[in-house]
């Protein structure tokens, strides 16, 4: 099965990057695919996180906390996996390097991409935006590849990744801000209640 997926990515990206080079698709790839990038990520969660209406704030939380584990799960696994990138192992492919480090599986552009995208989709009603936000990480990944940076696969296992993380975080948020306000609440009455402890043991036992 493995060999199969390997062939088929050997095909698409010779394909793409053979028959579908332009300079005009040469700009507009090397643009796109710092939509990917850790500084944008981070750029636009602080934006969002320093704008003056609050409705944002949910979309910078998800989104911060979907990045950090997205990003953990992908280096782990590229460490795993060890994959050669398709420049190293195809000698022919044209490549725009690009953001890159050693290993190529699974694409962290792309996780970071789909992780902000589908983070703005669950909490936004707009269907047209939300289809807008995916279109951008679609142009992400799709940009990794014409890149010669990254398989399709590498792409799409990003895409799963960033997307997975996003649903989850987005699922636990509820529980997560409940159980933290409970425990900071909980923190704050025994640093209040430490101010009464010259008061008899029970009376201090009951505070604490």
């Amino acid at each position: 099965m493995l060999d199969s997926i390997f062939r088929m990515d050997y095909r698409i990206i010779r394909f793409i990057n053979t028959r579908m080079r332009s300079q005009l698709l040469d700009y507009f790839n090397i643009a796109v695919t710092y939509l990917g990038s850790d500084v944008f990520a981070l750029g636009v969660v602080l934006a969002l996180v320093f704008l003056p209406q609050q409705y944002f704030r949910p979309f910078a939380v998800q989104a911060a906390v979907t990045l950090i584990i997205s990003t953990i799960v992908v280096q782990l696994l590229k460490r795993i996996f060890k994959r050669k990138r398709p420049f190293e192992q195809m000698e022919s492919l044209r490549s725009i390097r690009i953001g890159v480090d050693q290993f190529s599986f699974p694409s962290g552009h792309t996780a970071a991409a789909f992780a902000l995208a589908a983070s703005m989709s669950l909490l936004t009603r707009g269907a047209a935006i939300s289809a807008g936000f995916l279109f951008l990480a679609f142009c992400v990944g799709f940009s990794r590849i014409y890149l010669a940076v990254h398989y399709p696969s590498d792409v799409i296992a990003g895409a799963l990744i960033g997307s997975f993380f996003a649903i989850l975080v987005h699922l636990l948020t509820p529980w997560m801000l409940m159980h933290l306000s409970q425990s900071v609440g909980r923190l704050l009455w025994r640093g209040i209640a430490v101010c009464f402890l010259p008061l008899p043991g029970p009376i201090a036992a009951l505070l604490l």
